[in-house]
């Protein structure tokens, strides 16, 4: 017993000593006590909104490209349309994608998501 109240005081009287310590204090002589900060610029982020769409036909396709055209991400979900429409759809989205720079991800079997150019994602769903 008696050797931890050695190992506790001794713990105790190092601190001890730390604080009695002197502590020099160094200053820059050539910095300016009002001196500006340099402030790195930060890169704005945007209001960004992403669209959840579930298009029933070919006609819903232009309700989509307006909102890739307003930067606006898309989730396209085309389980409702028939094989013919989605194609259809899907080559239209395309090049409203490829008009804007943007990029565009299957998420799953009938799920894509559509993206502008400036709005990137990160990773990407491997194959079913």
């Amino acid at each position: 017993m008696s050797e931890l109240f050695v190992k506790i005081k001794k713990a105790l009287t190092e601190t001890e000593e730390i604080e009695n310590e002197e502590v020099e204090e160094v200053f820059d002589e050539n910095v300016s006590e009002y001196e500006q900060a340099q402030n790195e610029k930060v890169k704005k982020v945007s209001n960004a909104k992403m669209m959840v769409k579930e298009p029933r036909s070919f006609d819903d396709s232009a309700e989509i490209a307006n909102c890739l055209l307003a930067n606006k991400a898309c989730v396209v979900n085309i389980h409702r349309l028939q094989e013919a429409s989605a194609i259809r759809l899907l080559d239209f989205l395309a090049g409203v994608i490829y008009a804007i720079k943007g990029e565009y991800q299957r998420i799953d079997r009938n799920v894509f998501l559509f993206t502008p150019h400036d709005m990137p994602v990160d990773g990407r769903v491997e194959g079913e």
